[in-house]
């Protein structure tokens, strides 16, 4: 409840919703959810978020300014890897404007937080000391950085399925990405269907930061979709803390993470055929003629599995970083690699799925024997929530003494309603491709 004594301070946070592509994601849905109108009282001073909707076309008329908002928040997804991809052609002027926008905004004092694919926008990439980005995804990536950070988003590989020229001969290639599209709904033990894409892992947390000052445990259980590690350059004149680390065992050296490459067999015919099926799909559900490429990507086939593992090369680097810009203004910059928006889950492992005709839209890999949700189960949909939260308040520049609650949070009957069906698969395929 607001403290009638003193005036509710406002946190405005723009949203970035546009996306260059045709990924679609549902981070949106839940960013409004966790962080819209949430009001919270610390120190006898009362704050609450506001969130608003920016699309580029905002951002390249100005819209963004330091003094009207205290955040850019960057998702993942459709939203952060699409724009890690478009942005990449760099050299055109509506790109320019835009970089140019978020660069000043920042350098004015504002805010920004990017999460998975958003941090791969907001940092430049780098595949290893001693390579240098080749694929078309990776330089991409690398020219689309908004060059507002000195952190590095760091891929070992990183392609995706089907469009890697050289995929048949090194499937592996492709990167974690290889975690991103390839799920089917996974199932617990008592026979519940959760779409599970990525992996929970447990991140070491840095309790020296104000972020995780109060909070009790040394690890936190984190939802991980094949977002980037993290590299901080050995001499910075800025300040920059790694709050969060990945797990110190790579995820093919354990039998529950460990997955291997496919490899797309179905040539041109299969492409063909891929979007036949996906105008049937586009049909049978009143869908839009836009969603075409996407669906004829995820409809092509066949696929089969190889018995190359995926190597992630993650382990005990950087997954969480805050940094502050070096100037007066001190503008705050908040990276996230994992999706802390998204519920988490207990035991299980991941099972390749092969049947004679495999596609993406049904999924390469299924979580199994995953433990059933302990009641109230809408504690582990909201599990770190107050992680996002915290994010935004720090890169806001809230005081270190007022960062929101650490809170076990209880859906309403409204939130629930909006959310179940990116939690729970419903048993038809329009839902499970609207949650890859």
């Amino acid at each position: 409840m607001a403290n009638n004594t003193t005036p509710t301070k406002e946190i405005k946070i723009a949203l970035l919703i546009a996306e260059p592509f045709f990924w679609k994601t549902n981070a949106p849905l839940f960013f409004k959810i966790i962080l819209h109108n949430y009001t919270w009282t610390k120190n006898n001073n009362t704050y609450q978020f506001k969130l608003h909707e920016y699309s580029d076309k905002d951002i390249r008329n100005g819209k963004l300014i330091s003094n009207d908002i205290d955040l850019l928040l960057i998702p993942g997804g459709g939203i952060g890897d699409g724009h890690s991809i478009s942005k990449g052609f760099k050299l055109l002027p509506t790109t320019k404007t835009w970089k140019k926008n978020i660069q000043q905004y920042i350098k004015n004092g504002g805010g920004c937080l990017g999460i998975c694919g958003g941090t791969s926008l907001i940092t430049a990439l780098s595949t290893g000391e001693t390579t240098k980005p080749t694929t078309f995804v990776e330089r991409q990536y690398n020219k689309s950085s908004l060059d507002i950070s000195e952190v590095y988003s760091y891929y070992k590989n990183l392609a995706f399925p089907l469009l890697y020229p050289f995929q048949y001969k090194h499937p592996e290639n492709i990167g974690t990405t290889a975690y991103v599209f390839s799920y089917k709904p996974g199932i617990t033990t008592n026979g519940t269907h959760l779409h599970t894409g990525g992996i929970p892992l447990d991140f070491t947390v840095d309790a020296t930061h104000p972020i995780f000052k109060d909070y009790p445990k040394k690890t936190l259980r984190m939802r991980w979709w094949g977002g980037p590690a993290l590299i901080i350059p050995n001499q910075t004149k800025r300040s920059i803390q790694t709050i969060a680390t990945y797990p110190k065992i790579e995820l093919h050296l354990q039998k529950n993470t460990r997955i291997h490459a496919w490899r797309y067999i179905g040539g041109l015919t299969g492409l063909i055929k891929g979007g036949i099926n996906a105008l049937h799909f586009i049909k049978n559900n009143t869908l839009n003629l836009t969603e075409l490429p996407m669906l004829t990507y995820y409809f092509a086939g066949n696929w089969q599995p190889t018995k190359t593992p995926i190597k992630s090369d993650i382990s005990n680097r950087p997954a969480i970083t805050t940094e502050i810009y070096p100037n007066s203004n001190k503008g705050r910059i908040a990276l996230c690699t994992t999706h802390p928006e998204y519920m988490i889950w207990y035991n299980g492992h991941i099972q390749e799925v092969n049947k004679n005709f495999n596609c993406l839209a049904q999924g390469f890999y299924q979580w199994k024997d995953i433990k059933p949700f302990i009641p109230p189960e809408d504690y582990q949909f909201t599990h770190t929530w107050w992680l996002i939260r915290r994010l935004v308040a720090w890169a806001a520049k809230i005081p270190d003494t007022d960062m929101p609650p650490i809170e076990k949070q209880k859906l309403t009957k409204s939130q629930h309603h909006d959310l179940k069906q990116n939690i729970f698969w419903d048993g038809t395929l329009i839902n499970q491709i609207n949650n890859i």
